[in-house]
């Protein structure tokens, strides 16, 4: 059912447009930024991160493992969100949507929503461009997928 569910709001994004590796790696970083927020990843969080990739950029799991590898080098590295944010602020609006709801997922993969987890994905919202209106409709959209599960 969960697999359902990701394919139905991964198809925002359009197949056909792949991403440069430096957006892609971005967007693994920001997607492990949401995972650490709380401090505490556990082996569901890291498997729906994986998936949520996988599946956002129809890659196959090696793929996955570097980019998620060279996310989290940089991320380690990094003093703001805005070093990763800046690489896909360009994206359609319907890119940044469906990263913007694959933060939300991440954030409430471990059922439940940590304030630092939602400071980070509405930081990023922002530095994306996404309208206010549109960061809340994602997030109930996220929640209501979550309970459909």
């Amino acid at each position: 059912m969960m697999i359902k569910r990701l394919k139905q709001w991964l198809t925002l994004v359009p197949r056909e447009q792949v991403l440069p590796p430096e957006q892609e790696v971005a967007v693994a970083a920001l997607l492990s930024e949401v995972m650490m927020a709380d401090g505490e990843a556990g082996d569901d969080e890291s498997a729906r991160l994986e998936v949520l990739l996988g599946r956002l950029f129809n890659q196959p799991r090696e793929q996955v493992h570097e980019w998620l590898q060279q996310g989290r080098a940089k991320q380690e590295e990094a003093v703001s969100l805005y070093e990763f944010t800046s690489r896909l602020k360009a994206l359609p609006v319907t890119e940044r949507e469906a990263i913007l709801l694959a933060l939300w997922h991440m954030a409430l993969a471990d059922g439940r929503l940590d304030p630092q987890e939602e400071a980070i994905v509405r930081q990023v919202a922002d530095l994306l461009y996404i309208p206010h209106s549109r960061f809340i409709w994602l997030k109930h959209r996220a929640e209501g997928e979550l309970d459909g599960e």
